[in-house]
């Protein structure tokens, strides 16, 4: 009888494994992944001009014995001179290299050498003006890269002035002639603002010049000063606040103040030989000076920023023609493109590029690019103040109606949440907490100042974003919130958990040492008073269950729903899917920033969808939500943002007493409203009229 081939396969495993052979060797194996040959790219690398930073480049002043830092931009327009780092890198990080090869070419007057040829990361030093040619190829053991390369302009500094940058850009040159950099060493050696206090020094003279750099010759400030013998006046003389700047001569004065080499390279061979310059988005420009030590720290705050990240799936995964839609916030050009054209999806930059300085601020101006109003962003049309910008893009791209197209809320609904608006309200008034009405509604003194003359963020009024959000960093280098929370950090809660900003509360809720802030009450239902975060946590959760109740499971990942379920959603799916998404925000936030930018608005809306979508309230609940349904004449209602138009006028001016927000859950007034506070007899005003003084909640609640 012929053998089955089953039984053979048993009888050859069986024999392999009498002489030491596994069976699952044989017939299992994975065959062995294959290498990937390298992918590479030249990266420039700035460096701050900060002693701190590896690379920084280290001078002494004239004194002979106070050395100060340099640095350089990361763009390929350098000063001869000055040493340029470069980086190796692939495309894909994944991807081991084992062997670098650099070559350098250069001009023929030059003698420039790289420091290595076989290292991840090299310099050379470009000696005469010219353009430096650098290539690099990596190997591993599944071959060698395609060669890389990059090209370096190196020059000479020549000034605004001579340089006649306005002839071919007088746009950018009055933008930049009306900022601080312009005039910020010929205001300073004059004593400031006040001279009396001033402590300007020649230290600070390398980031307040143009092409400082101690002992190279390149026509900037640094050099000049050398060839004139100019000294740097003593500080007494500077105090005296006068004759400073006069005494410096025409030639230094022609490369003072920041000018526009600083930010795009020397231009001397641009304007005689047209030599190319150049600019980046990236914030080694900046960081340059903002990120000097001292009181300069900006870029040690942003660096901590999540907008700072080139790595994250934000910058790097919703661009490119194929995310169109998305590149007018995930990228940084995008942003700039769609803010020049905010119609035109089609005209917006798809390239990759994290949301940097210049991104937000307007580099000539150094102003905002946006501020007051957003310039387009669904449903929010209140006053932002400094905060337009944040909201631009932090907000949720739909509005209500759209819930019953299939649409639904993008990730943040900051926007909405803190013009008290959005959400699928059912006809109700939804109510709603008073960040949205109070927080940076009104110009910031600075806390560091007791004499409360000096404003934070310039005086200017910050919307709620930017008052908390940019509160100042702990000043404390030991504390672990330095640098990781407030300011341009962005940072609530710092990267690794271990410091939250709490200092931005406290002018309201005195004492708290925790974003974890105690509900008043159950509204999930499941017997505990939680804090508001896990309330909320609980009545999505809730709420997802309904959900999936209804016929339309939750899946990981976007769009968060089963997609083929969600295809015949009826409206009362679709509406409490939309509210759902409103409150969570991103996968695994579960609703944290809805529940401290409107807790009420949050608890309201989550409510409202389980009982319109099981026909019953959340059991066992606190209820948070209006019974009396709007007027029928009107679009659903939502409580007012503030504005400047006048409500009644208080008692005491002869008229009815303003009432310009429900009293529940407000019954501690004093708490927001004081005597000589802002707005008296205004919707959003937290003043009250002289005659209150003295006044006691309880008091309060007789006439509003």
């Amino acid at each position: 009888m012929a053998m089955k081939p089953r039984a053979i396969f048993v009888l050859a495993a069986l024999a392999l494994v009498a002489i030491g052979v596994s069976a699952t060797t044989i017939f299992a194996a994975d065959p062995p992944a294959q290498a990937t040959k390298p992918t590479g790219t030249i990266k420039i690398v700035p460096v701050p001009a900060n002693a701190a930073d590896p690379n920084a480049i280290i001078g002494t002043l004239a004194d002979g014995k106070t050395k100060v830092a340099m640095g350089t931009t990361g763009l390929p327009n350098v000063s001869v001179g000055v040493p340029v780092t470069l980086q190796g890198l692939t495309t894909d990080p994944a991807v081991k290299v084992t062997k670098y090869a650099w070559t350098l070419t250069k001009p023929t007057a030059s003698k420039a050498a790289l420091t290595s040829n076989n290292e991840p990361t090299v310099k050379f030093t470009p000696d005469v003006p010219g353009v430096y040619k650098v290539d690099l190829v990596l190997s591993n053991d599944a071959g060698s890269s395609p060669m890389a390369s990059i090209k370096i302009q190196a020059g000479e500094y020549i000034g605004v002035a001579a340089g006649n940058c306005a002839q071919c850009h007088p746009q950018e040159t009055k933008e930049w002639s009306q900022t601080g950099h312009a005039v910020i060493f010929q205001r300073e050696i004059n004593g400031g603002a006040d001279p009396a206090t001033s402590h300007y020094n020649e230290g600070c003279v390398r980031c307040h010049t143009t092409g400082y750099y101690i002992g190279v010759k390149n026509g900037g400030f640094a050099d000049l000063q050398a060839q004139t013998g100019w000294q740097f006046p003593a500080l007494a003389d500077i105090q005296t606040g006068k004759g400073q700047w006069e005494a410096v001569p025409e030639v230094l004065k022609a490369v003072a103040n920041i000018q526009c080499e600083d930010c795009h390279g020397p231009a001397k061979d641009h304007v005689t030989k047209g030599a190319p310059m150049a600019s980046s988005l990236d914030e080694g420009v900046c960081n340059v000076c903002h990120n000097g030590g001292g009181h300069h720290i900006k870029g040690a705050e942003f660096v901590n920023s999540a907008h700072s990240d080139a790595t994250a799936e934000a910058w790097t995964h919703p661009v490119g023609p194929e995310e169109q839609a998305c590149v007018r916030c995930h990228s940084g050009k995008g942003y700039i493109s769609f803010l020049a054209n905010p119609t035109e999806q089609s005209s917006w930059n798809n390239e990759a590029q994290t949301v940097s300085c210049a991104v937000c601020h307007e580099p000539h101006s150094a102003e905002l690019r946006v501020v007051g109003k957003p310039v387009e962003a669904a449903g929010v049309t209140k006053d932002f103040g400094l905060s337009a910008t944040c909201v631009e893009c932090h907000n949720g791209r739909k509005v209500p109606a759209d819930a019953q197209k299939g649409g639904y809320p993008h990730y943040s609904t900051a926007g909405e949440m803190l013009s008290d608006t959005g959400g699928v309200t059912y006809g109700q008034t939804v109510p709603n907490s008073p960040h949205g009405m109070m927080v940076g509604v009104a110009p910031m003194k600075d806390p560091s100042d007791p004499s409360g003359n000096t404003m934070l963020f310039g005086g200017q009024t910050p919307g709620a974003c930017v008052a908390c959000h940019m509160y100042p960093t702990p000043a404390d280098a030991k504390d672990p919130g330095h640098f990781t929370v407030g300011e341009h950090s962005f940072n609530m809660t710092s990267p690794d958990g271990k410091a939250e900003n709490t200092a931005a509360c406290q002018s309201c809720h005195a004492g708290v040492t925790s974003f974890e802030f105690q509900a008043k009450a159950d509204y999930d239902g499941n017997g505990k008073v939680e804090t508001v975060q896990a309330e909320v946590a609980g009545l999505l959760k809730l709420l997802q269950g309904a959900i999936a109740d209804s016929g339309i499971k939750p899946i990981q990942g976007n769009p968060y729903f089963d997609p083929a379920a969600l295809a015949s959603a009826n409206e009362k799916q679709k509406n409490a899917i939309y509210n759902y998404r409103f409150v969570r925000g991103p996968e695994g936030a579960d609703g944290k920033a809805a529940a401290v930018h409107n807790f009420k608005r949050s608890v309201a809306l989550l409510q409202l969808s389980y009982k319109d979508l099981t026909g019953k309230d959340v059991p066992n609940a606190t209820l948070i939500t209006a019974a009396a349904p709007a007027p029928a004449t009107a679009a659903p209602v939502e409580a007012p943002a503030p504005s400047a138009q006048p409500v009644a006028a208080p008692a005491a001016a002869g008229g009815a007493p303003s009432t310009p927000h429900a009293l529940q859950g407000r019954e501690q007034c004093t708490m927001c409203h004081t005597v000589g506070g802002p707005g008296v007899g205004m919707a959003g005003g937290t003043g009250m009229p002289a005659s209150h003084q003295g006044r006691t909640d309880a008091t309060c609640v007789g006439c509003h």
